[in-house]
């Protein structure tokens, strides 16, 4: 076959995220992000990793995929540290680490898109978030991952 899933594969990526946030009486808030990070294989799964900025306010922080068939699992390490689990028409519980404490978070994810491979590829996600068992807000988070160097 010639394939070899647990075989560790690394590459330099260009990262591009939009992320769309609509909060109960607010304006949409709009997230556009262009930075540099890296797509690795292990045992047979893609994650994704790459720095946060000042942009989306959690300077200082790392953020990492893993992307699963129809599930992924955000980890954030550093300065807002939490963790997030999408998963197609189901419901996850986690804490998410403030300055002033931890809270209950909740995501309901309603559509779950990734096509990523060892090229790139796309990672689309519509979910819901609650924060103490109240709703928040509804989110659309979309990522396009190309290998570096082959910018269009």
């Amino acid at each position: 076959m010639g394939t070899k899933t647990d075989t560790s594969m690394k590459k330099d990526v260009i990262i591009t995220i939009a992320s769309k946030q609509n909060f109960e009486g607010c304006e949409p808030d709009h997230i556009n992000l262009i930075t540099a990070g890296r797509l690795y294989r292990r045992n047979g799964k893609y994650f994704i990793s790459y720095e946060e900025s000042e942009l989306t306010g959690m300077e200082g922080t790392r953020t990492t995929l893993k992307l699963e068939d129809r599930q992924v699992t955000m980890t954030r390490t550093g300065t807002h540290p939490a963790q997030m689990l999408f998963a197609e028409h189901k419901r996850h519980v986690g804490l998410y680490q403030t300055d002033v404490g931890s809270l209950a978070v909740s995501t309901h994810t309603s559509q779950l898109i990734n096509d990523i491979g060892e090229n790139g590829g796309k990672l689309s996600i519509d979910y819901t978030v609650e924060i103490d068992s109240n709703l928040a807000g509804t989110h659309r988070f979309e990522m396009a991952v190309t290998p570096a160097g082959k910018m269009q």
